[in-house]
């Protein structure tokens, strides 16, 4: 008997666990603040395919602004967060890249001490990339690494490039300010 009303119990446990499994929602948040649930279906490049009352719908990526995974072994929430993980493993390089091996830093100082506000204005509207990097040679493959043609990659590099050049040479302006402080007292 007791044999018997474990053996109920776990047929129980796994029912309940199917059938909630099968309530399981996925919660898509659009960008314009509208929520669905259903369920993830299949992640492309550019869009993912969501199925909600029985319909299947195709979400351009760049609509959607967040995507709650219901079942977290879901091979889809891994593949999507293993995406996620390697966008900012390569946004991380392109930050590290950018600091060591963009521009010529003393350069930029001098701009800043010579110039000011315009070395920081042109700095500001310019355009870094690996391509135009005096070092270029010593971030590796050089022009034919794929990485220099990735977008995540290039907004990553241009935005960090472009803070340290800024820095160096607000720096500049700093020390030119404090000669002509020094100087007048």
């Amino acid at each position: 008997m007791k044999m018997k009303n474990k053996v109920v119990l776990f047929i129980s446990i796994v029912a309940f666990g199917i059938n909630f499994s099968l309530l399981a929602k996925d919660l898509i948040t659009l960008n314009n603040s509208q929520k669905f649930e259903g369920k993830v279906v299949k992640l492309k490049d550019c869009s993912l395919i969501f199925k909600s009352n029985g319909a299947k719908f195709e979400i351009p990526a760049e609509s959607i602004f967040s995507i709650e995974f219901d079942d977290l072994n879901n091979k889809l929430y891994k593949a999507y967060l293993y995406e996620s993980m390697s966008n900012y493993n390569l946004c991380f390089q392109a930050q590290i890249d950018a600091k060591n091996f963009h521009g010529k830093k003393e350069s930029h100082f001098i701009l800043g001490l010579l110039f000011g506000p315009f070395a920081i204005i042109g700095t500001a509207l310019a355009n870094p990339t690996p391509y135009n990097s005096s070092n270029m040679i010593m971030m590796g493959d050089g022009r034919d690494d794929p990485k220099f043609s990735d977008p995540v990659y290039l907004d990553c590099y241009k935005k960090k490039a472009k803070s340290g050049l800024i820095g160096v040479e607000g720096l500049g302006w700093l020390s030119w300010i404090l000669i002509l402080l020094v100087a007048g007292a």
